[in-house]
Formats: C-alpha cells, structure tokens, sequence
C-alpha cells in the first residue's frame, strides 16, 4: 500500500510539473511558412504539448517535419496563386501592377478565411490554450482568430517589425527590410531610412483587414488592428546575426533564425547517380516554392552559361524537355539533402531567407538573383557577410554569369567565411528551434507578462519622446525669449545712459 502510495504520489508531482497544452498554429498556404512552424510543433511535442496546423493537402504532402503535429483540414483559396503572382511584379524590380490591388486581394483572402464560420468551429474544436500566428503581413490578419477564441497568442515569421514589437529603434542605424542599404553609410540613406520607418510606424500595420476588429470578433472589445499585434505575448523573428545585421531586442522579441534547418538524408534514385558520377561537383538551382515565372532572357543565359563550366548543374525547372549532358532537370528537388551532399559547391537561389539558412547550416555559398520582396536585401547580406555574390536578373552578360561561378567555386574566402558561419551556428547549445520550444513553453507556464516592456504599450508621441522634445523645445524658445528680453533691455538702459551723458 505504502509503494502503490508513493508511485500515485511522484505521478501528481510529474503531472502538476507537465503542463500538456493545446497550439494552434495560424499561417495563410505559404511552403515555406507552414514549414518553420512545422519544425517549432515538432519540438513542442517533444514537450508533451499537442500542435495542429491547418494547411490544404497539397502542402501536407510535402512538409518534411511533421512528426506529432496533427493537421487540420483548409481550403486553398484560388486568389493565392494570384496574390503570389501579383507580388513578385508589383515588389520586383521591373514593377508593374498596382499594390493597392495587390492588398485589395490579400483583403478579400482574408476574409475568405476570417468570416467561414465552419473553419472557425473547426479551430475552436482544438480547445487550444496558445495560437502562434505567422506575423508575415499577408498572413498577420489570423491574429484576429485566438483574439476570437480569447486565447494568448505568439507571433512568429522573417518580417521583422520594430513598429509593432516597439524595441527601442534607431531610424538612422538599423535599416528597413527593403529597399536600404544595409551599412547606411550615407546621409541621404539614413534619411531615407528614417523617413520610411516613420510613415511604417504612423500609418496602419500593412495587413490590415477590410473591416473592423470588431466586424469578425463581435464579442470582443474593438481595438485597433495595430493594437492587437502589439498584444502578441511573443514576436519570434526568424533572423539571425550570421545572416542578417546585428538588432536590439526586448525581452520577449526572440530572433530564432534556421528552425527549418537539419542533417542532410540520403540521395536516391536519378539524382543520386548524376550526383556521384559528377567529377568536378555540383551546383544547384532553385528559384523557390512561389515563383512563379522568370523572365525567358533569364533562363536562356542560364542554359548558355551551364554549358560553358566544368560543373554539373541541379536544376529545378519545370521545362523537364531541356536536355543537357551536365543538368538534371527536376521539378521538384530534395533541396536540403542537395546542400548537406560533400559535392555540393554553389547553391543559386532567388535569396529567400529559408533557402539561405539552409545554404548556411550546410556552409554551401550563393549565388543571388533575387526576384521580389525581401530577396533583394537578402542578396545584399550574403554579399555584407562574405558568403557569396548577388546578381541583377535583369541585367547581366553569360559572361559574367561564368565569371561568377568560377569566382565563388574557386575563390576559398566564400566557403570560409560561410564554413566559420556554420561553425557558430552549430556550436550553440540548442538548436533554433528547440530554444524556440523552450519559449514557447515557457509563455505557457507563465504567460508572457513578466517578458513585456510597458514602451509596448505606449501611444507614439510618447514612444518617439515627442512630448519631451515639445516641452524641451518650449523651455529652449522660453529662455531664448528671456535672454533676448534682458539684453534688449540692458541695451535700452545703455543707449539711455549714453543719452544723458552726451
């Protein structure tokens, strides 16, 4: 009786210490967002807590990562494909279209999801206790979800938003995500900066629904949208000091760059005999999950300069009819296990910041053509670090194209320096992902009130100290006025004097 006692006992205490918790994790059917929180509910689970993502079929087949996360049905609004379409001509450097369109639609795929009362029910059916929300602009409108379900909530994705978890921000050190040089060197840069930053953090968050807060959460208090992102317990950035520039952070602003990253598996089938017949190794080619179209100049320089080097050449293309003795064409690509390959030289890549964390944990250096969106600050930080070249799609000769290749493969300060990169990376004591777990797990034991600085809550004319400007500007003007009295009038009381002695 007294063992029986005493095994009841030591299970309490371990139950009372495991606190088993529901997560529901809330993205729009991006690849490669649903993939990093893929990787963040595998090391949940390791916890003891249960993660369930919604995603549409076509993405459950292909999530690499998905041990102990349970999925949960999605539909996979047709105005996606268009979205992604119309960003990469609207953000690339050849603009065309017209943004306000583009957010018109984010706008109606929003509330697509946002008023489909049958999904809702579905997500409440969870009883989730913490929902981590992709903090992507096109994706950030889920926030309105577990505000919905009145549960806490984390956001977590590349964009790094000073304007909505309020770290105190220089506008003149710390460049924007876009269109900045990343050292800000010159004045004319670090106005810009400044001015752009100021319009981003006066105006509303970009992703902001088509209606109000209450319209979808009729139940709820009405905040604004900026507010309810500002209420997140968490803001997990998926950044790096390796890869991107050195930020300051709050408590509760976590940069958790590499989730996604992993040993590299086995190679099979075709693609394992081209790459061990390769003499000279390999390089590969991958414009991402989302692009949808490169310019046909483009892929015939391509073609051209792949003929003129010694290097064989993996390519994902869905043009599978090009034949070349040193390219394997493929439509789909085992891109990690490619770069984690010892034959493995360049990886050329349109820089999205999943394909460059990979490209680091297998120390492979790049090759840039960024094509939208955050791409071309993330060519430029390759260039800033060592790692690699960034290259103009538009504009360039298949001379240079080779002269490049040839550059990076031969040239050993690339692979060095990305080599010391993954070295750093590495030598840490926990992955990216299990710290980020840890957090996480945290925030569900103890909320995440002790991590939050009351800056995060202040109106911005007190954020950017412009009440004390004003009043010092008034005490300024005061005493200038002051000044200028006293001496107008010892100078009156000397003209005076001079008078009388004359």
């Amino acid at each position: 009786m007294m063992k029986l006692l005493l095994v009841g006992l030591i299970f309490l205490i371990t139950i009372n210490k495991i606190q088993t918790a529901n997560i529901l994790f809330l993205s729009l059917p991006i690849f490669s967002h649903v993939n990093s929180m893929t990787f963040l509910a595998k090391e949940l689970h390791t916890r003891g807590h249960n993660s369930y993502i919604p995603a549409p079929e076509r993405l459950t087949g292909v999530l690499k990562c998905s041990a102990g996360v349970h999925f949960l049905p999605m539909k996979d609004d047709e105005k996606m494909g268009k979205l992604m379409s119309m960003g990469q001509t609207i953000f690339g450097r050849n603009a065309t279209g017209s943004l306000k369109e583009m957010l018109e639609t984010m706008k109606e795929i929003c509330d697509n999801y946002l008023l489909d009362e049958a999904w809702f029910q579905t997500l409440e059916s969870v009883n989730a206790s913490l929902a981590i929300v992709d903090g992507i602009f096109v994706s950030s409108c889920l926030a309105i979800i577990p505000y919905k379900l009145s549960i806490p909530y984390i956001l977590m994705g590349a964009q790094n938003s000073p304007d909505i978890h309020r770290t105190p921000w220089s506008l003149a050190a710390f460049p924007m995500t876009m269109p900045i040089p990343l050292d800000l060197l010159f004045f004319a840069d670090r106005m810009k900066n400044a001015l752009i930053y100021l319009v981003v953090y006066f105006n509303a968050p970009l992703g902001t629904p088509s209606r109000g807060i209450t319209f979808y959460a009729p139940n709820k208090p009405d905040i604004t949208f900026g507010k309810l992102l500002r209420n997140a317990e968490l803001y997990i950035i998926e950044s790096d000091v390796l890869i991107d520039g050195a930020f300051p952070a709050l408590p509760n602003v976590e940069y958790l760059g590499g989730m996604a990253t992993y040993p590299a598996m086995s190679l099979e089938g075709d693609l394992l005999k081209f790459v061990n017949s390769s003499k000279h190794g390999i390089i590969i080619v991958s414009f991402g999950s989302i692009v949808d179209h490169l310019p046909s100049e483009h892929l015939l320089k391509m073609k051209e300069a792949f003929g003129k080097i010694k290097y064989d050449v993996v390519w994902k293309w869905s043009n599978t009819s090009y034949n070349s003795p040193n390219v394997f064409i493929t439509k789909w690509m085992p891109q990690n296990d490619l770069l984690g390959h010892p034959k493995t030289r360049l990886f050329i890549t349109h820089c999205g910041n999943g394909g460059q964390f990979e490209s680091l944990y297998h120390a492979v250096p790049m090759l840039g053509f960024p094509v939208f969106g955050d791409q071309p600050h993330n060519a430029k930080r390759i260039e800033q670090k060592g790692y690699g070249i960034s290259m103009d799609l538009y504009n360039y000769a298949v001379g240079d194209l080779v002269t490049n290749i040839n550059e990076i493969i031969s040239n050993p300060k690339y692979k060095n320096n990305i080599k010391m990169a993954r070295e750093i990376f590495k030598s840490r004591p926990e992955h990216p992902s299990v710290r980020g777990a840890r957090i996480v797990d945290d925030v569900i034991k103890y909320g995440g009130g002790f991590m939050r600085s009351y800056c995060q809550d202040m109106p911005l004319y007190q954020y950017f100290m412009l009440d004390i400007m004003a009043v010092v500007l008034a005490s300024v003007i005061i005493v200038i006025l002051i000044a200028f009295y006293i001496l107008r009038k010892c100078f009156s009381l000397l003209c005076r004097k001079k008078e009388k002695n004359e």
